[in-house]
């Protein structure tokens, strides 16, 4: 197959669930797969291409220098150049075809009808609980209008079950339309022994030598003023020395305020702010445990992430998280700040059960890896392309 690939979600230099999504399925395709033909588009007026393309003829950058709201709204408007012609125009391939045309973001696109377009739906956060976006955020969405966006696709590649569940219970998408890629957990994400090593993250980011882990961006979603509250009662409560860390970015130009000011001058409670992805292991492995409260996830990642470096973990009670983590969690209600700090109070001085969950946590992970996302997604657009 002939296979376009929009590498506008690598924009920016704020790490996400998206970016690590996305990178990580192009290394796997980078590294073994010797059949299919890529052509890998890129578009900024100012900015170079921020990954590095293998000297390959199955793999070509193409790099365009439009102004994005210029390029926005001609493709909103499905107007021509079409991005496959584009790209192939670009490629100086204009007598081939371009089979697939995978958008691994939701963003404005229009392909001809001799291109099957694939749309990764990562989940319905905005349709479900649009209050948890910006101004900005949601009228972008208006815009964009993802429902229609995702009606259109030839073919929808969801990132777990519980996702393709609500792609089809709101959105109303036909199952036969929808393939199921998990995600996987990268092969740098494990535990990390070396006390030296944790010592010097704890250093980095002036942490403790005991506390709990939350890792995450700052975003109303993650329902970190609940653990908060949680934590605040165990520490009025008991006398473990243990301090929390939320630890990630908070960008207000995508989400609402998540009501975490007025918490910042708390003793026991740091805000290391974005994790580089060399440190994450061993940030993860140097918390006793990780807590995970959202309210609504499409897959999960850094709880995935918590299992493949041994980190107990309490998540939310919601059922991605169930089928991500399988029995490797203890489950919580995710607003009910008592049953936290319960769990809390309970686990933190249970040496056995912390093993026990950290043993099923490291054997869960092994079940999710990058290769076999990339592999389900290459199965999907070979759907896409038959029609099926």
């Amino acid at each position: 197959m002939n296979i376009g690939i929009d590498l506008r979600a690598l924009a920016g230099n704020k790490t996400s669930g998206v970016k690590v999504y996305l990178r990580s399925i192009l290394e796997e395709l980078f590294a073994w797969d010797k059949k299919n033909t890529y052509l890998l588009w890129w578009n900024s007026a100012t900015e170079d291409c921020p990954i590095e393309i293998p000297r390959s003829p199955r793999f070509k950058l193409i790099h365009t220098r439009y102004s994005n709201r210029y390029l926005n709204l001609r493709l909103q408007l499905q107007q021509q150049p079409f991005l496959d012609e584009l790209l192939l125009k670009e490629a100086q391939r204009e007598n081939q075809k371009l089979d697939i045309f995978w958008l691994p973001d939701l963003r404005p696109v229009a392909v001809s009808d001799n291109c099957k377009l694939v749309v990764t739906i990562h989940d319905l956060s905005p349709t479900l609980y649009p209050e948890f976006f910006s101004l900005k955020t949601r009228v972008w969405l208006q815009f964009l209008n993802p429902p229609k966006l995702a009606a259109q696709a030839d073919r929808i590649i969801s990132v777990s079950d519980s996702t393709t569940q609500d792609l089809r219970r709101v959105w109303k998408l036909p199952a036969s339309r929808v393939s199921t890629t998990p995600l996987g957990v990268s092969p740098f994400i494990k535990p990390v022994r070396s006390k030296e090593t944790l010592k010097k993250i704890r250093r980095k980011h002036q942490l403790p030598e005991k506390f709990v882990l939350s890792l995450s961006t700052l975003e109303p979603r993650k329902n970190l003023p609940t653990l908060i509250r949680a934590f605040a009662k165990l520490k009025e409560e008991t006398n473990f020395p243990h301090e929390l860390v939320l630890a990630g970015n908070f960008d207000q130009k995508i989400f609402a305020d998540p009501k975490l000011k007025k918490f910042r001058e708390v003793k026991w409670l740091h805000f290391p702010g974005e994790i580089a992805e060399n440190n994450k292991a061993a940030l993860i492995s140097a918390a006793e445990i990780f807590c995970f409260p959202s309210v609504y996830e499409g897959f999960g990642l850094p709880a995935l992430e918590a299992l493949a470096c041994g980190t107990p973990l309490l998540a939310s009670n919601i059922p991605v998280l169930h089928e991500i983590c399988g029995e490797a969690a203890r489950f919580i209600q995710s607003n009910n700040s008592d049953a936290w700090k319960l769990a809390l109070e309970k686990l933190l001085p249970d040496k056995a059960s912390q093993e026990f969950l950290r043993k099923k946590g490291l054997i869960q992970a092994q079940k999710f890896t990058w290769q076999n996302t990339a592999k389900a997604t290459l199965a999907a657009f070979a759907a896409a392309k038959l029609g099926n």
